[in-house]
């Protein structure tokens, strides 16, 4: 029987009816004593039927609100997102150091370098090093023997190796000192005439090697969580404090994002409402709900937003999960090391010499060109020793590409068709899988879905001819694979089986799922803005920008921007009268696999505010 609550109107005639047809009372006008009696009875009643009502809706969490809607959805073990801090990259820089730029290119074997002004630099204490390109990949430390200031020209001991280009960077290395940030160094955006001083403090150490300008980039997190952390590149650039040394500076090469509120209790309530719909796994809903909150220990990276995309275009079908942690996720790529030949190799050599052999592990085995495999079983000064001489016949020259490889099988069952890679996820289009039959003395690059199929997810791949490869035949792999965030989320949709407590996955058997981080969908937004007679445009326009900012950047992967929710959150800004909207010209559809950003890649805003 359903509950129905009553009214005052209705208790109150319900008791007097009640009382005439059993009493000899006849007087309810009023203001009489029996009415005044009865009214008190039924205003207790309602009053009870209200608390009732209360009561049903604080144990719904379809309209529990607050900490009652906490306490509800504890019960299927669901808990509000807290207010999360932004988090972005820092570098410092040594202010003190003696620098200053090439004037003219420098190209390989060059005896002397030109640049604008040498007079910081010491004219006696010969010889001393100085540092080119530092931050490039063109970085080389020289010798130099005199200096001639008048027409600021360094003469070298020796020549340069590579090549250098005119603005890049040319500093003292002699007598230079490096110098450490600790974890916990503060440092802070300045306040703007709009906005309040805000706080971050580092998560790495930093280090500013002697000779050079820049630290390496250090993870930063904001003081205080929520949006108001997020700050434009460039923003960072003070101490809090004294600076830990004389000349120290900071800066943010890109903008500090992922800052977010406390869960609403609406945003609470539809993704309870998703995890509760979704808990017969496999389903699309699902896969969204289980990717939402997924936290990489590592990082602190959350899962904020996710899409499904099912690929039938593909082959094989493929389950697309698109994920973001609320700044446009770049996803972290690891690399199977590689580089190049530094000198030809012939049959009978027990070395090989790299350019740079620095990425590679210090024993496993080489590719050669794609041509030749060789098993190494130490590395030092970029040169690889060898378990045993190039065999007759197997040659390379200098320029050749060397890969580190994954090296899959070293001897298959005859038939063996299903192998496995070491390192999943695997990073769309990457994979280069080779095979060689025992009696043969080259490798064969093998041709996706002809070839074989690879399930990205898991790393598992399966040879197609159902003959299978024969006795003995060896397998190697090169690919790039996703670290921290993404493959969290691919082993938590995907599931572990030698961890099935803690990852018992979601999605359904014979699903080829794959994890991937979003396409940025770059939305450019002009706006033409008028104020109240009391207020001034241009201190109205960051406000104003700032808003659109927080729609376009609040929404999810998949989410199209709407032209009159710009005018919405543009009007949010007290004192502005009336908005035009110049571009978009109309709504912006975004894909599934796509989201929508207000910032360059370079992390300048795509908003501008007239």
């Amino acid at each position: 029987m359903a509950f129905v609550p009553r009214s005052f109107t209705t208790i109150l005639a319900d008791s007097i009816a009640y009382v005439q047809t059993r009493s000899n009372v006849s007087d309810f006008t009023v203001g009489s004593v029996a009415r005044t009696i009865l009214e008190a009875a039924a205003l207790e009643d309602d009053e009870q039927y209200f608390q009732m009502v209360q009561l049903l809706d604080l144990f719904s969490y379809t309209t529990a609100a607050g900490e009652d809607l906490d306490r509800r959805l504890a019960d299927f073990n669901i808990s509000r997102e807290p207010a999360k801090s932004a988090f972005g990259r820092v570098s410092f820089l040594n202010g003190n150091l003696i620098y200053d730029q090439l004037a003219a290119d420098a190209p390989s074997g060059s005896a002397v370098l030109w640049v604008f002004d040498s007079s910081g630099f010491p004219t006696s204490g010969f010889p001393y090093t100085v540092r080119i390109a530092e931050g490039t990949t063109r970085t080389e430390d020289v010798t130099v023997l005199a200096l001639d200031t008048a027409t600021n020209t360094f003469t070298l001991s020796g020549v340069t190796t590579i090549d250098s280009i005119v603005g890049d960077r040319v500093a003292l290395v002699t007598g230079a000192t490096s110098n450490s940030l600790p974890i916990g160094t503060d440092v802070q955006a300045p306040a703007t005439s709009v906005e309040d001083q805000k706080g971050f403090v580092t998560q790495e150490i930093a280090t500013i090697a002697a000779g050079n300008f820049y630290s390496n980039e250090v993870l930063i997190n904001a003081s205080d969580a929520g949006i108001t952390g997020n700050v434009g590149a460039g923003r960072i650039s003070q101490f809090v404090g004294n600076p830990p040394f004389s000349g120290a500076g900071v800066t943010n090469a890109s903008s500090v994002s992922g800052g977010a509120g406390r869960e609403t209790d609406e945003d609470f309530r539809a993704r309870a409402v998703d995890k509760l719909q979704s808990l017969s796994r496999g389903t699309v809903l699902s896969l969204k709900a289980a990717s939402v909150g997924v936290v990489d220990k590592s990082t602190g990276q959350r899962v904020l937003s996710s899409n499904v995309l099912e690929d039938f275009a593909a082959v094989p079908d493929e389950v697309i999960v698109y994920v973001d942690d609320g700044t446009g996720l770049v996803a972290d790529v690891v690399s199977l090391a590689s580089d190049v030949l530094a000198t030809n190799i012939t049959s009978g050599a027990t070395t090989i010499l790299l350019d740079d052999a620095s990425g590679f592990p210090s024993t496993g085995f080489v590719l050669i060109d794609s041509d030749f495999l060789l098993e190494y079983v130490s590395v030092s000064v970029n040169t690889l020793s060898l378990s045993e001489p190039v065999a007759v016949g197997l040659s390379a020259t200098a320029g050749a590409i060397v890969r580190r490889v994954d090296f899959v099988s070293t001897g298959t069952e005859d038939g063996q068709r299903r192998f496995t890679l070491q390192n999943p996820p695997v990073v769309r289009g990457t994979e280069r899988l080779y095979t060689k039959e025992i009696l043969d003395s080259s490798w064969t690059l093998l041709v996706p879905n002809v070839d074989y199929v690879l399930n990205k997810g898991t790393g598992e791949f399966s040879i197609i001819d159902l003959a299978g490869l024969s006795l003995g035949s060896e397998v190697v792999a090169y690919y790039n694979y996703y670290s921290n965030l993404v493959a969290e989320a691919q082993k938590v949709l995907e599931g572990d089986p030698n961890d099935s407590v803690n990852y018992p996955g979601v999605k359904a058997a014979g699903v080829f799922l794959t994890v991937e981080p979003p396409i940025s969908k770059r939305i450019t937004v002009e706006l033409a803005i008028t104020a109240e007679t009391t207020f001034v445009e241009s201190d109205l326009a960051p406000l104003v920008l700032e808003q659109v900012e927080i729609y376009i950047n609040s929404l999810k992967i998949g989410k199209d921007v709407i032209r009159s929710r710009i005018i919405d959150y543009a009007h949010n800004v007290q004192g502005v009268r009336s908005i035009t909207v110049r571009v978009p010209a109309s709504d912006i559809i975004v894909l599934e696999s796509e989201l929508p950003t207000t910032f360059d890649s370079s992390g300048n805003t795509l908003v501008t505010v007239l």
